[in-house]
């Protein structure tokens, strides 16, 4: 290297450190985020990127790259450090949310009249729902006729007369007879009851009797800790939770609908949003040059200081500038001088 190059090395690498020292960091950070956000404020996203470009970026990333375990264990140690918090059990249902919100999510429930009624034609398709109602039924009349009749109940003599009579019944298996015959006619007429009771459910869940049950349901719950929710699980379940979570994502992400849906909003978002400039996006998130600004200083101030003292900054610059001037061109530069 020419002498007066390195000479000129030396100077060079002395005023970019003396620039981020200590005492005039504060103002170089300044004048570089604000030239940068100068910039940014009249650069449109969409001129220095493509929407495709953000697509692939997007994609590789969230789509492409599998959770590690890693990142796993670290979802679950904050999972578990909020669910066993002491804060859970001073901190209350209500003060998390607010009674009109709550109103709000409910009326909004109970205006949907059509998914109401596809939910609960659902449950009462199943199978399941109409064999409880046949047992429901059955033992209803059967406890109706063999102890609640209000005939021995209304006619002196009568209790006993039936008493007397059910014991000649069960004794000549007669109770059986009759529990078959209830049995035939809730088969034959199955069908009729499920569907009335459809009718039935979808006449009484109506917007009044949901806001009524959902009255009930604030007044039980408003006043409970969050701490309740350690009585129905453990970390047992955020485990599970995590586990199955990830197996779900990683099923969800490989799948051809989550690639195009996602290069679709990608897309929407793109053709609204990026003629806008960056400074403009990010007052969308309420952040300002004075924020930016700021929190530059708060996080870039320690990083820089700790560059300096290790060297590592210093190394950084003469690696970078050493390249420059030990070009020929510069040395012949010098020599003309």
């Amino acid at each position: 290297m020419h002498v007066k190059a390195a000479a000129l090395l030396e100077a060079h690498s002395q005023h970019l450190l003396a620039q981020v020292s200590p005492e005039n960091l504060a103002a170089t950070l300044q004048r570089e985020v604000n030239a940068f956000l100068d910039w940014s404020s009249v650069t449109p996203i969409n001129r220095v990127i493509s929407v495709e470009r953000i697509q692939a970026v997007v994609v590789d990333y969230v789509l492409n790259q599998a959770p590690t375990e890693g990142l796993r264990l670290q979802i679950v140690t904050i999972a578990k450090a909020a669910f066993n918090s002491p804060l859970n059990s001073k901190t209350y249902v209500h003060q998390l949310i607010e009674h009109k919100n709550y109103l709000a999510i409910v009326e909004k429930i109970a205006s949907h009249d059509t998914l109401k009624k596809d939910i609960i034609h659902a449950a009462i398709a199943n199978p399941v729902y109409a064999k409880l109602l046949s047992d429901v039924v059955f033992h209803a009349l059967s406890d109706y006729l063999l102890h609640e009749n209000p005939l021995a109940k209304k006619v002196p003599g009568m209790s006993s007369l039936m008493k007397m009579g059910k014991g000649l019944m069960e004794s000549t298996g007669s109770n059986g007879a009759i529990e078959a015959a209830i049995r035939s006619y809730l088969h034959k007429n199955m069908q009729s009851i499920v569907d009335l009771s459809e009718k039935v459910l979808i006449r009484t869940l109506d917007a009044k009797q949901i806001h009524h049950v959902a009255d009930q349901m604030w007044h039980k719950i408003k006043a409970e800790p969050l701490s309740v929710t350690q009585q129905y699980m453990g970390e047992d379940d955020i485990e599970f939770g995590s586990k199955i979570g990830i197996d779900i994502w990683n099923h969800v992400r490989q799948t051809p609908y989550t690639h195009e849906l996602l290069k679709e909003l990608i897309a929407v978002w793109f053709n609204q949003f990026a003629h806008k400039d960056g400074l403009t996006l990010l007052a969308d998130f309420n952040i300002n040059r004075e924020i930016i600004l700021k929190e530059a200083q708060l996080f870039a101030e320690p990083v820089v200081v700790e560059m300096l003292q290790s060297g590592f900054l210093a190394e950084r610059i003469k690696a970078q500038l050493t390249d420059f001037y030990d070009l020929d061109i510069v040395g012949q530069l010098l020599d003309g001088q």
